[in-house]
């Protein structure tokens, strides 16, 4: 399977003459970006495989019964539980403990005689929650989105069951939104005029296309997720330490034409270390209470935090300091 890589997010070059904040903020998002762009092909092609996988698992007997059901069959839930705590396990626990070491090393460099510990009690409640949310919301999108197409088909009474199940099955991996827009497509296409073997044709280029933006959107996320979480949790761990004193954080966007709304607003805004950022995002679960504390707000946000030291600790450790920490 040849994944084709999506534009990456530029951050805004340094002009001369910019504020120390502003330049600092420039040198985070580079770093942040520098990795996303780094390691993301790895997860987008194992996400992509599997959703192969799982797509050529359901035989189009077993899609035509669930046409005619109205609903598919509950053990698939089960099986893809096991098939994304799988992914998780061999791919992408592995990619969030490098995302967070290597946020994590860029404060460590900051303070001398200060090493970060992976294995902290932080670092793994975090690891453990993000696991069950990750599982747990992939499996019920992709359900989701199986069903909303199933559902949609039974209103086509010009279409017999074969055609829909050989234009559903390619489908098998998208999310509700994504399904729904494939089969409108497909179905556009035949209304059109277009024979049934050229209209299924594209429809199957166009999933592919969906599961490459859904494969490079996980991909971003978790990735951003983990290092951001693993810059946060390198500056609590210094505090403890007594290597950092009081530290605030200020939002950093990438300030070009992507940026949306709420990341525009959030641009620069500097709160206590243990505040939440104010923003809505369906990115929330009951498991993950602190998502607000950091970067993404969004599927695919590119955003990062800016960490600066306003007082010294109590016991200065290590040797030449700055207020910056990144």
């Amino acid at each position: 399977m040849v994944w084709v890589k999506q534009p990456a997010q530029t951050v805004a070059p340094i002009y001369k003459g910019a504020s120390e904040k502003n330049i600092m903020a420039r040198k985070a998002l580079a770093k942040l970006h520098s990795f996303l762009d780094e390691k993301d092909a790895e997860l987008v092609y194992f996400l992509q495989n599997l959703w192969g996988q799982q797509g050529r698992a359901i035989t189009y007997q077993e899609i035509r019964e669930a046409l005619k059901a109205g609903d598919i069959d509950p053990t698939y839930l089960l099986d893809w539980q096991e098939d994304y705590a799988k992914l998780v396990d061999e791919r992408l626990f592995p990619a969030w403990e490098n995302a967070i070491l290597t946020a994590a090393k860029e404060i460590e460099k900051s303070r001398p005689g200060w090493n970060f510990n992976p294995a902290s009690d932080g670092v793994s409640l975090w690891l453990h929650n993000r696991t069950a949310d990750f599982v747990t919301k992939v499996t019920q999108s992709q359900i989701r989105g199986l069903r909303a197409v199933i559902i949609n088909a039974q209103e086509l009474s010009d279409m017999n069951v074969d055609q829909l199940s050989r234009a559903i099955r390619p489908m098998v991996g998208l999310t509700h939104q994504q399904t729904t827009a494939n089969l409108k497509y497909y179905t556009k296409l035949l209304n059109g005029g277009m024979n049934e073997r050229k209209a299924l044709d594209l429809s199957i280029r166009y999933s592919a296309r969906q599961h490459r933006y859904r494969a490079y959107n996980i991909a971003r996320t978790e990735l951003a997720f983990a290092y951001n979480q693993g810059s946060f949790e390198g500056i609590k761990q210094g505090q403890e330490n007594g290597y950092i004193g009081r530290v605030e954080k200020i939002w950093c966007t990438a300030n070009n034409e992507r940026v949306c709304e709420i990341c525009g607003g959030l641009d620069g805004k500097a709160i206590e270390m243990e505040e939440d950022f104010a923003f809505n995002t369906r990115l929330a679960t009951p498991k993950n209470p602190t998502i607000r504390r950091v970067p993404p707000a969004h599927p695919g946000c590119g955003c990062c935090v800016l960490y600066r030291e306003v007082s010294p600790p109590n016991l200065q450790k290590g040797g030449i300091r700055s207020q910056w920490l990144v």
